[in-house]
């Protein structure tokens, strides 16, 4: 019984330790499947450019030409332009809320190793250049001219930055597949605020109350497209970011305790099955060990045990037998000694418990009185144990033996 209870001991303690490794390593394998089919979607690509929309009409006001002390690059930006107009890039210049006014826009979507990060490129100004030559004619683009010539640039020319990678519904087959991308333990959570911020100069070169100190996001610059005309200036909002995130509901620890509980409830119900059976077994043979002389009579000369082999002699002996026992007293042991006796030579029954005598055997082995050395018990035990080794024990002896014993424990 108790290296069975050691054994369970062990599974469960076995079990615990199984069942953390597995959702350890299953929490590792899902975290890499979910970043390996991100990279998968990008490939060598750096970064997927599509088109968000364009063709809308472009509203715009003169400005002031940005002042020469407050920015480092102003020759190369703005030194030899003659004019300059703010695009109509902010909603709030807008007539409605999908009213577009900044002509086009474009969307970049990238990736990192945390997860994915999205912006959006506009025309934000629009700058002519001044004419060195009078060609005896006044031609000049319009604003919407040069916005919509920047699209146009900036999506099929091979010498703009977004030439390779842009491609008209990149962006949202690429969501499609992050989104597929997911799985039980991980998936892409858009971020409360700001991951990380772009640096880079800020529109008309107007940084944010108390630069750099605060965190304030800003669009900043992207560069410009220009011709012998004008400068299309571009920017780039700061970045949205989503992030692989695991599920709130932390669904390792949940999938982790229904496996110790499922496991633990199985092993918990193999074990009883196993030792339910054997308890009941060990508690019928210590009643039988501990029966008296009266009581093994007559379990073992019961009519009924001699049926199934039918045996008419043997029935008619134990019927004999069983009924005399159930007219003497239990404490009659002149009758139960001759019942005894008869029993074993008519019927052939042993009335001596096998398990009894191996109990009876480790108790009288002269070892167990060999530390504290005590010649008198050793003696003893020596005689008794060397009965106990011989076949043929009787039940009379058996318990003779028994009694003996009892006086070496004392």
């Amino acid at each position: 019984m108790l290296c069975f209870f050691v054994t369970y001991i062990v599974a469960m303690i076995s079990m615990f330790i199984c069942v953390d490794k597995y959702i350890e390593a299953k929490d590792k394998r899902l975290c890499n499947e979910i970043h390996e089919k991100i990279y998968a979607i990008f490939g060598d690509r750096s970064q997927l450019v599509d088109v968000a929309y364009s063709g809308y009409k472009v509203g715009y006001e003169n400005i002031a030409i940005p002042d020469k002390m407050k920015s480092k690059d102003w020759t190369s930006n703005y030194g030899n332009l003659t004019k300059m107009y703010r695009i109509f890039y902010k909603g709030s210049d807008w007539s409605g809320p999908y009213d577009y006014e900044d002509g086009w826009n474009l969307c970049v979507l990238k990736y990192d190793y945390e997860g994915v990060y999205q912006s959006w490129i506009f025309p934000y100004a629009v700058g002519f250049i001044k004419q060195e030559y009078n060609l005896g004619y006044t031609y000049m683009p319009s604003v919407e001219e040069a916005v919509n010539e920047a699209y146009q640039f900036y999506t099929s020319n091979e010498k703009s930055d977004f030439y390779e990678t842009f491609e008209k519904g990149c962006v949202d087959n690429a969501w499609s597949e992050i989104y597929a991308a997911e799985n039980e333990y991980y998936y892409m959570a858009k971020d409360k605020g700001l991951r990380f911020m772009e640096m880079g100069a800020p529109l008309f070169e107007q940084y944010p109350k108390d630069f750099p100190n605060n965190s304030e996001p800003y669009p900043y610059q992207r560069g410009f497209m220009y011709n012998g005309y004008y400068k299309v200036f571009i920017a780039s909002t700061q970045p949205t970011t989503w992030t692989i995130t695991k599920r709130k509901w932390n669904p390792d620890e949940k999938e982790k305790n229904n496996l110790w509980v499922g496991w633990a409830i199985g092993l918990t119900i193999l074990f009883l099955c196993v030792i339910i059976p054997l308890w009941i077994i060990d508690v019928k043979q210590k009643r039988i060990r501990e029966e008296s002389l009266y009581d093994k009579l007559k379990r073992s000369c019961n009519p009924s045990n001699f049926l199934k082999d039918y045996d008419k002699d043997k029935v008619d002996k134990a019927n004999t037998i069983y009924q005399r026992l159930l007219e003497i007293s239990a404490d009659d042991m002149d009758a139960l000694n001759e019942l005894q006796q008869t029993a074993v030579k008519d019927l052939g029954i042993c009335l001596v418990d096998i398990e009894k005598i191996k109990e009876l055997r480790e108790k009288a082995n002269p070892k167990n009185y060999m530390k504290p050395y005590n010649a008198e018990k050793v003696a003893l035990a020596n005689e008794l144990y060397s009965k106990l080794s011989k076949d043929g024990l009787t039940y009379n002896e058996l318990s003779e033996i028994e009694n003996r014993i009892n006086k070496l424990l004392i």
